[in-house]
């Protein structure tokens, strides 16, 4: 499989939930020379809260069946959402290690589906593989600056933690999403609370939506144009999430936010109407304003 070619794996919330995030990610890394495939035998990877909690088992080898899907094909699997990277990336690991033969019993509950598993799959999130990227590749599928855009980066527990497993950046220091958008013309903010927790997962919904109107508010004070996230479970959070704060919390923010995908696009200039940008529950426009559309 070539180096710039991957097998998609969309997970359960992109496709029924977000199109638009599958859409920014088709046309920007097109425009960087990126090939994506798809596979149909994919399911959920499984989430990696309830299921993980409720069977461990049933969860990594649900996890093994997808791995084994791309390992059939021949392909390294990139990812969109960080739900869906840290339960392949710890699933591999997990059967790497084999503790008490693990890997031995669901390779064998595999073989009963009619899928093989070796362990030669490599997971990839979309934002490993663009901070990956050489500069000079990034800038020249880039159209447009993006003026000085104040962006409050977040970038989701999934995708830095548990570090010694995901290894894509510091959990706690970050720096490799932040070097991104500075090539794309963008200014990342730091702002209190910066590699906290959105409170997605939280089961209390009003304790979840505090998590996410506290980061907010800290966005803001930051002068943050927009937030920029890597996951679509947290671009939910904080954009239905901002209805719902103040439906249920009585506080007021009208923070544009989008996915990393969605950001890069338009620093690729592809016209915001392409992008199902119109699918946001708060509005885009101060955000297009401020980068000149």
């Amino acid at each position: 499989m070539a180096e710039d070619a991957y097998l998609l794996f969309l997970g359960c919330m992109i496709p029924l939930r977000h199109p638009q995030i599958e859409l920014a990610a088709r046309k920007s890394m097109e425009n960087l020379g990126v090939s994506l495939r798809e596979s149909s035998e994919f399911t959920c990877c499984p989430e990696p809260w309830n299921m993980k909690a409720s069977s461990l088992e049933k969860w990594l080898l649900i996890a093994a069946r997808n791995l084994a899907v791309a390992e059939k094909e021949g392909s390294q699997l990139l990812t969109l959402c960080n739900g869906c990277f840290s339960t392949l990336t710890e699933a591999s690991h997990l059967l790497a290690q084999n503790k008490g033969g693990i890997k031995e019993k669901v390779v064998k509950d595999l073989s009963s589906m009619g899928f093989s598993y070796s362990g030669k799959t490599s997971v990839h999130h979309v934002a490993q593989v663009l901070c990956g990227m050489e500069e000079k590749r990034v800038l020249a599928s880039a159209k447009k600056e993006l003026g000085g855009l104040k962006v409050a980066l977040h970038h989701g527990c999934h995708l830095l933690r548990p570090s010694e497993i995901l290894g894509f950046d510091d959990p706690f220091e970050p720096r490799l999403l932040e070097e991104f958008v500075r090539r794309l013309g963008a200014e990342p903010v730091a702002y209190r609370g910066y590699t906290d927790c959105c409170g997605r997962a939280t089961l209390n919904r009003d304790a979840s939506l505090e998590m996410a109107e506290q980061k907010l508010s800290a966005m803001e004070k930051e002068d943050a144009d927009c937030v920029v996230v890597a996951c679509p479970a947290c671009f939910e959070q904080f954009d239905l999430g901002q209805v719902e704060i103040s439906r249920r919390l009585g506080k007021n923010h009208q923070l544009p936010v989008i996915h990393i995908c969605q950001l890069l696009a338009l620093a690729q200039g592809e016209p915001p109407e392409s992008l199902g940008l119109e699918r946001h529950k708060i509005a885009i426009k101060p955000l297009l304003a401020k980068i000149g559309e």
